[in-house]
Formats: C-alpha cells, structure tokens, sequence
C-alpha cells in the first residue's frame, strides 16, 4: 500500500504581488508647459500638479495607502503618458485584488504588448493565472520573471506551487531552493516544510 504524504500546510498560497515602483522625472510638457528649462525657477507656476509630483507617483502613493482613487490617478497617468507600463501593471494588480480577474489579464497583457520583459507584468500574471487554475499558463510567466529578475525570490516560490500542482515535484524542490537561497532567513520556514515533505515523495 502507498503512503500518503501530507503537505505541513493544507494548501500552500502563492505569495502576493508586486507593484511595479520606476518612476521618471516629472516632464512638464506632461501638463502642457513647455520643459525650456532642467529645472524651472522658483517663482515659476505649475497648473495642476498632483501632490507626489506625477500622476503615477500620485497614484503609487494612494495604492499604498489603500485609497480607492489610485485607479484614477493610475488612469490618469496612462492618459498623460506618464510611466505607462507600471501603470497598466499596477492596474492589473488592483482588478485582480477586486477579483476581475479578466480586467486584471487585460491591464497586465496590454503592458506586455509595450514591454515584453516587464517582470512585475510577468510575475503579477502568473498569480492571476494560479488563481484562475489555469497552471501552465502561470509557469510560463513565473518563469518568464525569474528570468528577468533573477534575483526576485518569490518567483521561485510560487513556481514552486505550481510545479507541485503540475506533480513536478523534482522541478518544485529545485525551485523553492531558490527561494530559500534569496529570502530573508524569516521566510524559510513554510519553504523548508515544504521541501521536506516534496523530498520524501519524490523518493
């Protein structure tokens, strides 16, 4: 008779996402002012500026802060080509918490179409399609991140998941090592748990 192995923790969860942070100098042909100078004079005034300086600093900072108008500002940003891509991302990441995970695909697909190697899209669409079941669209885009950002360590965690998932166990303990590799120390210990428990079922 085989023996059942139970994983230390019922269902592993695959860890949160990743808001994408670039953000460029404020350009003040952005707000309709000719950018004749590196930096305007003191006395010189700016219509309508955001208060974090961009609209998608604005909308970062609001996301943060839980503000439900961050999906303006973020809209905004797109609007007045500021940091396009981050902010389709983080798009993404506000439709997938709201649980429209088609919106979400969309947001995170249509800032791919303008950056192919954006790794937080990439990462941010591999939860989305965890969630959504759909497992080997998700390796795809965990793997397309750790790739990108090979120094990002929960790539290697929730790849990890969904290897176990797809019954790659050997691939899922390679995989979750990685993490153990880059994660602070603190993190380790669900990692290790399940390491051990992939070890003895790969036997």
């Amino acid at each position: 008779m085989s023996r059942v192995v139970q994983f230390p923790v019922s269902t592993p969860e695959h860890l949160g996402p990743k808001k994408a942070r670039r953000r460029r100098k404020p350009n003040l042909e952005d707000y309709g002012q000719l950018n004749m100078f590196d930096q305007l004079p003191d006395n010189t005034p700016i219509l309508s500026l955001p208060k974090a300086g961009s609209f998608f600093e604005e909308a970062l900072q609001l996301d943060e802060e839980g503000n439900k108008d961050a999906e303006k500002y973020y809209l905004l940003a797109i609007e007045n080509d500021q940091s396009v891509e981050d902010a389709l991302c983080n798009l993404g990441i506000l439709k997938s918490g709201q649980g429209d995970l088609t919106k979400a695909i969309d947001h995170l697909t249509q800032c791919l179409k303008r950056n192919p190697r954006h790794f937080e899209a990439h990462y941010n669409l591999g939860n989305v399609y965890s969630d959504l079941g759909n497992l080997e669209l998700a390796k795809v885009h965990y793997e397309l991140s750790a790739e990108i950002e090979p120094e990002y360590p929960n790539s290697y965690y929730n790849l990890g998941l969904v290897l176990i998932s797809l019954k790659k166990y050997k691939e899922a303990i390679q995989s979750i090592n990685k993490f153990v590799e880059l994660a602070p120390r603190s993190e380790h210990q669900t990692a290790n748990e399940i390491i051990k428990t992939l070890n003895a079922i790969a036997k």
